[in-house]
């Protein structure tokens, strides 16, 4: 078998680690050549339909139209990921956000949901994570996950404040979800402060304690008042086998337009501890931290362009379908159309090429897949780094695969 160039190295770590964020294939760290679309990451086949599809090679398209002509993308958009709000109300009463300002009404019943997650799977797309507001007030959550059929799903994120995860432990071991990520915000003062209720860490440790069987990951949104404690919480995070993920302060989201986030925002001291966590222990690629320093500093940043639109599909409580973008106007309705239908429409297609232009108000969602397209040959050399420091030895990380955080609704 011919060897294949160096640079085809590169982008298949690189799209296996984009695949990898967005849940669309196992976690694992591995670059082998056996033959295009079959072992390299991200190159097993799909059964959509009738068509088989190569999430590998539509990574290669994507990649391929966000550095060159628009004629290069895909015809069809084919998320990898969904995101889905059953509930958009909330018990906690952060600081940070305004779900638990108003009280939503749920238009997405019991047999509507059963039916989104069926169309989901059917539609090819094979990770699943459900946000909110707060996922676990659904009481019908682990029914509809019963009742689906999400065989074909590899993934299951469960994304909650870890408020009720003590309660509903033995739902949430008994149930498909596969990972589990609970919104902390620093040591237990100050989640607390910014959660704004008292005992919030203490019972979210509690309740990730008594889970077994799922992966376990700590979202942890960077700003000023836990910029210190970075290092004890990743060691937290360790002593409970969780990963370490993170997010960074955004002004552009809808659940976040009358939150006072200016107190949070990093000073010039705080970014720099930031940065030197980010790079020595999360062990991040330097053009990320390099991005977060200087959003963080205000400084002017040349965007990458994004891929989200390409990506992932979010669908919210009222049923409204957004191509991965939440500050974006919705490209359908799952109560009025099928989510196949919305996919393949020329509305989808068309907000996710603007995506790709940045003709948007912009947010700071998921930028790391869009950064690891932009930078794919350094994001390569990155992981093969990695790679070679976990087999010999020398790789030194306090939270098992941590990296950053799918982009995700603040729960």
């Amino acid at each position: 078998m011919p060897t294949p160039p160096k640079c085809y190295y590169f982008w298949a770590v690189c799209r296996g680690r984009v695949l990898e964020h967005l849940g669309a294939m196992p976690q694992r760290r591995a670059c082998r050549f056996q033959g295009l679309g079959k072992d390299l990451p991200g190159g097993s086949a799909l059964v959509r339909g009738d068509e088989v599809f190569f999430p590998a090679s539509y990574l290669s398209r994507v990649w391929m139209g966000s550095k060159g002509s628009t004629t290069l993308l895909p015809s069809r958009v084919r998320p990898l990921s969904a995101h889905i709000k059953l509930t958009e109300n909330c018990q906690a009463r952060c600081v940070t956000c305004d779900y638990w300002k108003s009280r939503w009404q749920d238009a997405i019943d019991t047999d509507h949901a059963i039916d989104l997650v069926n169309q989901i799977a059917a539609a090819g797309i094979r990770s699943l994570r459900l946000t909110g507001g707060e996922p676990l007030l659904r009481r019908d959550l682990f029914h509809i996950l019963e009742k689906a059929d999400t065989s074909n799903l590899k993934r299951i994120v469960l994304q909650t404040n870890g408020l009720l995860i003590k309660k509903l432990h033995e739902e949430i071991n008994a149930s498909p979800i596969t990972k589990v990520c609970i919104s902390l915000d620093g040591l237990k003062q100050t989640n607390d402060l910014i959660r704004g209720i008292r005992g919030y860490f203490d019972l979210a440790l509690e309740g990730v304690q008594l889970l077994k069987g799922k992966r376990i990951a700590f979202s942890v949104t960077l700003n000023r008042l836990c910029a210190a404690e970075l290092r004890n919480l990743a060691k937290v995070a360790r002593g409970v086998g969780a990963d370490f993920e993170f997010n960074i302060l955004s002004r552009s989201l809808y659940f976040l337009k009358d939150a006072d986030i200016a107190p949070l925002w990093p000073e010039p001291d705080d970014v720099s501890e930031i940065a030197t966590f980010l790079r020595e222990v999360v062990r991040r690629p330097e053009y990320e931290v390099d991005y977060i320093t200087r959003y963080y500093q205000r400084e002017e940043i040349e965007e990458p362009p994004c891929v989200l639109g390409f990506l992932q599909v979010f669908v919210l409580s009222n049923g409204d379908v957004l191509s991965g973008c939440y500050p974006l106007s919705p490209v359908g309705n799952i109560l009025r159309d099928k989510l196949d239908t919305i996919l393949a429409s020329e509305a989808y297609l068309q907000q996710s090429v603007a995506m790709l232009r940045r003709e948007c108000p912009g947010c700071t969602c998921g930028i790391e897949s869009s950064l690891a397209m932009q930078h794919a040959v350094t994001s390569g050399f990155f992981e093969i780094s990695r790679l070679k420091q976990r087999g010999n030895g020398t790789g030194h990380v306090l939270a098992p695969q941590p990296g950053q955080a799918e982009p995700v609704a603040r729960t």
